[in-house]
C-alpha cells in the first residue's frame, strides 16, 4: 500500500474520548477519536445514511452515530448494531502532530467490502448490499468493458453466494439474477434497481443459511468425500450416474472438480444427458440449467459454485415425466431412441407410431436445420396443442422425417405463447384446484430453455428435448380458456397512450388493442419498454418477480430467433404480466388442506 500521510494538526487540539471533526485539502471529511496516546481516525460519512459520525456520541472506544443510532468501534471501524462497518484510516503521532495516511490498502478493502456484502445478502438486506456492492465498485477494480459497469463485481459475489447458500441448490432468484444482468447490458433497466431486486431474491430464499453441505473448499467444512483427483477424474458420464442414484454430495463434488478441470463447456457436456431424459422439477431442471450455464459464462470466478449449485438442483429435481400422468411422454422417449438421428444429415427414417402403429414409409430427411413451411408447422403446432399424446406423437414423427428439433423446437414455443394467452383465470378463483398462471409460463420457459440447451446438444438429446417440450405444452391443454371472452378492460382503452401506460394502469384490454397495431420492430422495442415494470412493479414476492422476468425473457427470445414471429409472443406476455394477480392465496391454501382433511383426495389439477 502506498502512503499519502497528511497532516491534522497538533495533539493538543484533540481533546480526550471526544469526536472531532478534520478535513483534508480536497474536502474529505475523518471522525478522529483521541484515546490515550493515540488517535482513531474514521470516514466521518455514516455508512448508513452519510450522516456525520464527528457529531456522535463516544462511550467506551464506541461511537454511535446521533440519526439512528448505529454504533462503531473506533480501533477497527467494525458496527456492532446497524449494518456494515465504517472505513478507517492510519494514523499516527509524530512530534506532538497527528498524521493520517489517506491511501486505501486495496487487498484489505476489497476483502472487508466482500464480506460485508455476503453478511448483507445473508440478511436479506438489499440495501445494505447495493451501499457495499457501491464502495466495492468505487475501488475501480471492474473491467471497464462489462455491461455491468461498477456493479460488475457486486453481481458476481451474489451469484457466487446465492449458489454456495441455495439450500437445494439453484433456484429462482439465481435465475433472476441472469436474466437481470442481460437486461442491464442491454441497457432496458438500470443496473442499481436490478441489483436491489437479485439481491432481496437471492437473499430472501437463502436468508440466515451457511454454506450448503461440506463439499471441497466450502465454508462449512471438510468434505465427507476426498476430492476427485484421489478417485480420479473419469468421464462427465460420471455426473449423471451420481445424480440418477441421488448421490448428492458426489455429483456436486464432481462437477466442482469438473470445472475446474474441464470449464463451462464440460458441465454442460456432462449435465445435458440427465436433463434430456425427463421433464424435471415442471421444467426447472433445464430451465435452472440454462440460467446456470449463462451466469457460469458472464461470471467465471463464481462458475464452480453456479454449476455445482445446478446440479445440486438437479439431484432433488422429481423426474415428472416418470410419473402415471406422463405415459405418453414416456412411450415417445423411447422411439426416439431408435430413431437414426446420429446418421448424417439427409439419412432416410423410419419409425412406428407413438401408439404402436405400422412403421411409416422411410422418407429421405431434409436437413435437420431446415425449418417448417409455414403449413407444416401450423399443422405441427395444431397437434401440439391437442393434449400430450398428439403432441408427442406429432413430435417423433417429424423427427423421424429429418425435421430438425431446433425447427420444431421453434414451433412449440410458440405453441407454448399461445397456450399461455389462453390461460383461463378462472382456474384462480377456485377454492378446490392448484392452478394457476405460472403453471402455464413455464411451458414457455422451458421451450425456450430446451431451444438454447439444443444448440449445444447431441442431436438425440435435443430430439428428446423438442419431445419433452411438446408434451409439457400439450399436457397443459386444460388450462384453455373453454371459449373466447374479451379480456378485462377491453373497452376501457383511452384513446392514445402507450403500452407500457395501459401494463401501468393494469389494462389488459388495452394494451392487447395497442400491441396488436404495432409491427414487428416495434414488437421488439416492447419487450425493452415493458422489462422495468415486469422487474420492478408487476408482482411483489420474489418468486413471482422473478418468473414475471423470465416469462418476458423467455417470450422475447422466442419472438427474435422466430422467423414466423408473429404478435402471439408480445400477447402471452400481456395476459400474464399485466393483470394484478394475487400473490397469497390464503383461502385456496386453508381450502385445499380442509377439503384433503375431510374425503381424503387430491385438488383439481391440469392433469
Amino acid at each position: 500500500m502506498k502512503s499519502d500521510w497528511i497532516d491534522l494538526g497538533p495533539l493538543s487540539e484533540f481533546p480526550p474520548e471526544e469526536p472531532v471533526l478534520r478535513k483534508d485539502d480536497a474536502g474529505r471529511r475523518f471522525a478522529c477519536v483521541r484515546r490515550g496516546g493515540e488517535v482513531h481516525a474514521l470516514d466521518d460519512r455514516c455508512p448508513h445514511q452519510g450522516y456525520p459520525l464527528s457529531q456522535g456520541a463516544l462511550r467506551g472506544g464506541v461511537l454511535t452515530c446521533a440519526w439512528h443510532n448505529w454504533k462503531f468501534d473506533v480501533a477497527t471501524g467494525a458496527c456492532s448494531f446497524g449494518g456494515e462497518p465504517v472505513r478507517r484510516y492510519a494514523t499516527r503521532v509524530d512530534g506532538g502532530r497527528v498524521q493520517l495516511n489517506r491511501a486505501i490498502d486495496t487487498a484489505a478493502e476489497v476483502r472487508r467490502l466482500v464480506a460485508g456484502l455476503r453478511e448483507a445478502i445473508l440478511r436479506d438486506e438489499p440495501a445494505r448490499a447495493l451501499r457495499e456492492g457501491l464502495r466495492l465498485g468505487a475501488l475501480g477494480l471492474h473491467r471497464a468493458e462489462t455491461g455491468l459497469g461498477s456493479l460488475h463485481l457486486a453481481f458476481e459475489v451474489l451469484a457466487r453466494d446465492g449458489a454456495e447458500r441455495a439450500e437445494h441448490g439453484f433456484d429462482h432468484g439465481l435465475a433472476l439474477l441472469a436474466d437481470l444482468c442481460a437486461w442491464i447490458e442491454r441497457g432496458w433497466v438500470p443496473a442499481e434497481e436490478a441489483f436491489v431486486v437479485a439481491a432481496h431474491a437471492v437473499g430472501e430464499a437463502s436468508a440466515r443459511l451457511g454454506a450448503r453441505g461440506k463439499g471441497p473448499g466450502r465454508a462449512g467444512g471438510g468434505s465427507p468425500l476426498a476430492r476427485i483427483a484421489d478417485f480420479e477424474l473419469d468421464g462427465p458420464e460420471k455426473v449423471s450416474e451420481a445424480l440418477a442414484a441421488e448421490r448428492r454430495d458426489e455429483a456436486e463434488a464432481r462437477m466442482r472438480e469438473l470445472v475446474e478441470v474441464r470449464g463451462t463447456a464440460g458441465a454442460r457436456r456432462a449435465l445435458m444427458p440427465f436433463v434430456a431424459q425427463h421433464l424435471l422439477d415442471y421444467g426447472h431442471g433445464a430451465i435452472f440449467l440454462a440460467k446456470a450455464l449463462e451466469l457460469a459464462g458472464r461470471f467465471s470466478g463464481a462458475a464452480d459454485e453456479v454449476l455445482a449449485a445446478s446440479t445440486v438442483q438437479l439431484a432433488w429435481a422429481t423426474a415428472d415425466t416418470s410419473l402415471p400422468p406422463f405415459a405418453a411422454t414416456r412411450a415417445a422417449l423411447a422411439r426416439v431412441a431408435e430413431l437414426p438421428l446420429s446418421e448424417p444429415e439427409g439419412a432416410a427414417a423410419s419409425v412406428a407410431s407413438v401408439d404402436g402403429a405400422a412403421a411409416a414409409p422411410a422418407v429421405s430427411a431434409p436437413p435437420r436445420a431446415a425449418p417448417l413451411d409455414p403449413a407444416e408447422r401450423a399443422a405441427f403446432e395444431a397437434e401440439v396443442l391437442a393434449g400430450e399424446r398428439p403432441a408427442v406423437e406429432a413430435t417423433v414423427r417429424w423427427l423421424a422425417r429429418g425435421a430438425g428439433p431446433l425447427a420444431l423446437l421453434g414451433a412449440i414455443g410458440h405453441a407454448a405463447a399461445l397456450r399461455l394467452a389462453r390461460f383461463d383465470p378462472a382456474w384462480e378463483q377456485r377454492l378446490d384446484a392448484e392452478v394457476g398462471v405460472l403453471d402455464v409460463t413455464h411451458a414457455v420457459t422451458f421451450a425456450e430453455a430446451a431451444a438454447a440447451l439444443g444448440r449445444e446438444a447431441l442431436p438425440r438429446e435435443a430430439a428428446q428435448l423438442a419431445v419433452l417440450a411438446a408434451g409439457f405444452v400439450g399436457k397443459l391443454r386444460a388450462a384453455d380458456v373453454a371459449h373466447a371472452v374479451a379480456p378485462a378492460g377491453a373497452a376501457a382503452r383511452a384513446p392514445g397512450g402507450t403500452l407500457l401506460q395501459a401494463a401501468e394502469a393494469r389494462d389488459v384490454g388495452g394494451a392487447l388493442a395497442i400491441a396488436r397495431e404495432l409491427d414487428a420492430a416495434g414488437r421488439r422495442r416492447a419487450f425493452a419498454e415493458l422489462a422495468p415494470f415486469a422487474a420492478f412493479d408487476a408482482a411483489v414476492r420474489p418468486i413471482f418477480t422473478a418468473h414475471a422476468v423470465k416469462t418476458l425473457e423467455a417470450l422475447q427470445r422466442l419472438d427474435s430467433s422466430d422467423p414466423q414471429a408473429d404478435g402471439a409472443y408480445l400477447e402471452a406476455l400481456l395476459t400474464y404480466v399485466v393483470p394484478v394477480r394475487r400473490e397469497l392465496h390464503a383461502r385456496r391454501i386453508a381450502a385445499v388442506a380442509r377439503k384433503f382433511m375431510t374425503d381424503g383426495r387430491p385438488p383439481e389439477g391440469l392433469y
